[in-house]
């Protein structure tokens, strides 16, 4: 059993202080373990080796040599890595590059890095033959100083006019402008872009706040430039570093000494923070995101038992310190659902007391229709963990469940390890923060799909219902009346297409993660036909969550990708789609066949059949299943799909 006594998570680990996971048999101090630890990184010649024994570690833990052996063990293996990550700066940044290696390995990440010459940001983007041409990253993480971007203002802030230092925050946001539109041109990956921290002391003093435009409104007009120029931007995040800094302590954070001597900004006890904001970037990018929490109720929503202590006994609302932690903690549950995050209740416990609870306290923030589904019996909790994944059509990895009792999440650790189980601690008071703080659920961009998730998972649990009643799939999915908006991609639909890349697993032929640069050069691409399908019935509107990618080889039509969000499945709309395929391509003679593909994952045995179903013939399959398909224009038939209307809007000229 591994210890559990104060197992909470900090940017999407379980944490285990003080002691480190034993593989071998056992949990063991880190001292005592640190030279078997060593043995077994330096033993590793495989990922799936090493894994194991990274994961074991508790950042906390892990110290500056720690970080290096790991580093050193993650780079000597063979193979590609999961995500490549290039730094570019005009400050000495191996040492966080270690960090993030390191710490992504413990996330389970296997990650590339490549750290780019010294001031040399634009040449190397510009220079087709720079070594990061050759590493081809999938993200570019920006850290330039003012330093370096206005050397007068790091110079002698009080020399200049108002006017020039406000000038010289337009001229810093065209640097970085006129650099990212180079890296977006020039290369396919996520751009990462950190803003820029404010001095320690002003050089004012105090009389800093009544100058116009004084350090502190300079750096606050800075960065806030900064977010207006990117908010937009497909590709281009901005880090706050700022903020990181303030999180860990500015003065503690910054190391003046190895700052002149070797330009490292950074002390070493700032790196695990800066490691783990920025893998809360790549995370998002690589589409390693859960999709609901599941909570307890008793002494998680709020403090006490509601069987024993009453709906008006239990803790929580504006009364007490105690009542105001668990309201505030219920505030960032809210918080997190208005970003997508579907909520979930998996309780032992009374129903009626729950229901008796939620409409009486109306000082509560969360209210009871803000859960997409509950399960509150006496059964084990892994139990109900598997049925609420099933009701809500997703897999058990996309579960987070937030329990305060260690018994119980031990118990889920074990039946289902494949869902993300947070311990809360004892206290109330850090509960929040610890949720803020969550990294499982990050992404670069909320869709309007996101802020309609729960709506959507209720419309579902509608139809659900009314199938049931029917008994007859054919007379439901007519009565659905259910309509499809078929339409080619733009730019508009870019941050959506590229979530459902890199979220879609179930309803995936051959689950290709796209990035938002490939997405952008489909666009651009005239023998790439990528559309997009909105979908709505009587029961509402689910939103754009199917899309299909063709490519134009002469006269065949390949089918790289289709995909299709699992709130779609199970009523004959790929089937629609495929006869548009078919007539927009086959029928009207633009190419005389269709090639397909199926690719096999843990996740898509839904499409295992699609291609046989719709009419293909499977002409090749190898040991492990991938198939390849073809269909001749002479072959081409439309399917039935009972209930269903395509409106196309595009040309097909």
């Amino acid at each position: 059993m591994r210890d559990t006594a104060l197992s909470y998570d900090f940017g999407g680990r379980s944490q285990r202080r003080g002691v480190i996971e034993n593989r071998l048999g056992g949990t063991v101090a880190l001292g005592t373990a640190r030279s078997e630890i060593r043995q077994a990184l330096k033993g590793a010649s495989s990922w799936s080796q090493l894994l194991p024994v990274v994961q074991g570690l508790a950042s906390e833990d892990v110290d500056g040599a720690m970080v290096d052996m790991v580093h050193r063990a993650v780079e000597r293996l063979d193979g590609a890595a999961d995500v490549r990550l290039a730094y570019l700066s005009d400050q000495t940044l191996d040492p966080l590059s270690r960090h993030v290696a390191a710490h992504a390995a413990m996330d389970g990440i296997r990650l590339g890095s490549y750290v780019g010459p010294y001031d040399q940001h634009f040449q190397e983007v510009l220079d087709p033959a720079s070594g990061l041409a050759a590493f081809d990253p999938d993200v570019i993480f920006l850290n330039l100083s003012l330093g370096f971007l206005a050397p007068p203002l790091v110079a002698g802030f009080l020399d200049l006019s108002p006017d020039d230092r406000r000038a010289a925050i337009t001229d810093v946001i065209s640097h970085l402008r006129s650099w990212a539109d180079a890296a977006c041109e020039r290369t396919r990956a996520t751009l990462i872009i950190a803003n820029f921290p404010r001095p320690l002391h002003p050089a004012a003093g105090i009389a800093d706040s009544s100058l116009d435009c004084g350090e502190a409104e300079f750096h606050a007009e800075l960065n806030l430039a900064l977010l207006r120029e990117f908010r937009s931007h497909t590709r281009v995040s901005v880090l706050d570093i700022d903020l990181v800094l303030a999180r860990v302590g500015r003065e503690r954070a910054l190391n003046p000494r190895m700052a002149y001597l070797a330009k490292m900004p950074w002390d070493e006890v700032a790196l695990p923070e800066l490691s783990s904001e920025l893998l809360r970037y790549v995370r998002a990018v690589r589409g390693d995101i859960r999709k609901c929490l599941v909570l307890d109720l008793d002494n998680t929503l709020w403090g006490g038992v509601v069987g024993e202590d009453g709906v008006w006994g239990v803790r929580v609302g504006d009364g007490d310190a105690e009542s105001r932690a668990y309201a505030d903690f219920q505030r960032v549950v809210k918080s997190l659902m208005r970003r997508g995050v579907v909520l979930a209740v998996c309780s032992k416990n009374n129903r009626d007391d729950v229901v008796e609870l939620f409409e009486a306290r109306e000082d509560m923030p969360l209210r009871w229709d803000d859960f997409a589904t509950v399960r509150i019996n006496w059964e084990h909790k892994h139990l109900n963990l598997q049925a609420i994944a099933e009701e809500l059509n997703i897999g058990v990895d996309s579960l987070v469940f937030v329990d305060d009792n260690p018994v119980e999440c031990e118990m889920v650790r074990e039946m289902l390890p494949a869902v993300h189980t947070i311990l809360l601690p004892e206290d109330p008071a850090v509960r929040p923060g610890l949720l803020r703080g969550l990294a499982a659920f990050e992404t670069l961009r909320i869709t309007g799909e996101d802020v309609a998730k729960l709506a959507q998972y209720r419309q579902n649990a509608a139809r659900a219902a009314t199938l049931n009643q029917a008994g007859d799939l054919t007379a439901f999915l007519e009565d659905l009346d259910t309509r499809v908006v078929l339409e080619q991609a733009a730019a508009q639909h870019v941050p959506r297409v590229h979530q459902l890349f890199m979220k879609t697993n179930q309803f995936n032929v051959t689950t290709q993660r796209y990035s938002v640069a490939d997405v952008e050069s489909f666009l651009d691409n005239p023998d790439c036909q990528l559309r997009v399908a909105s979908v709505s019935d009587r029961f509402g509107d689910l939103g754009l969550v199917v899309q299909y990618l063709v490519r134009l080889d002469g006269e065949v039509g390949v089918i790289d990708s289709f995909l299709m969000s699992c709130r779609a499945m199970g009523r004959g709309i790929e089937t629609a789609l495929m006869n548009e395929i078919k007539r927009e391509l086959l029928d009207s003679g633009r190419v005389q066949r269709l090639e397909a593909r199926y690719v096999p994952t843990r996740k898509n045995a839904p499409v295992r059949t699609f291609f046989d179903d719709q009419g293909f013939e499977r002409i090749e399959e190898d040991n492990e299943g991938n198939c390849r398909y073809r269909l001749d224009a002479a072959q081409a038939a439309g399917l039935a799909c009972p209930g269903i209307t395509v409106e196309k809007r595009y040309s097909e000229e």
